[in-house]
C-alpha cells in the first residue's frame, strides 16, 4: 500500500487477545497480515507510528509485535510505552511464515 498511514487490516469480529503489529516494509506487512488472518488471530497491522499509538491508546491490547525493519527511535518509544502499560511486546526478526508460531508461544 502506498498510504503508510492507513492500517493494513481490520478487526474481523475475531475473539481472543488483541494483537497489533508494526513494521515498515509494505510487502512484508501484507504477508504478515495474510498469515495472521489465516490463523484467525485478532490482529491489526500498522506502518505509521501515530496511527499505531492511537490504537494502543484505546486499550485492551495483549501483544504488540514490532518488525525487524523498525528504526531504533520508534522501537524504543514503543518499548517504553508497552512497559509502562503492561502490554506484552515481541520483537520479530524472522519472516512471516514463523510469526504465527512465535506469537502463539509469546501468548502462552
Amino acid at each position: 500500500m502506498t498510504d503508510r498511514s492507513r492500517d493494513l487490516t481490520y478487526f474481523r469480529g475475531m475473539t481472543g487477545p488483541r494483537i497489533l503489529f508494526f513494521g515498515r516494509n509494505a510487502a512484508m506487512m501484507t504477508l504478515v497480515d495474510l498469515e495472521l488472518s489465516a490463523a484467525a488471530l485478532n490482529a491489526k497491522g500498522f506502518q505509521d507510528e501515530n496511527a499505531l499509538m492511537l490504537e494502543l491508546d484505546k486499550g485492551d491490547v495483549r501483544l504488540l509485535v514490532i518488525g525487524g525493519g523498525v528504526e531504533e527511535g520508534p522501537r524504543g518509544r514503543l518499548k517504553a510505552y508497552c512497559a509502562d502499560r503492561n502490554i506484552q511486546l515481541f520483537e520479530h526478526f524472522g519472516g512471516p511464515n514463523t510469526l504465527v508460531e512465535n506469537i502463539t508461544s509469546a501468548l502462552g
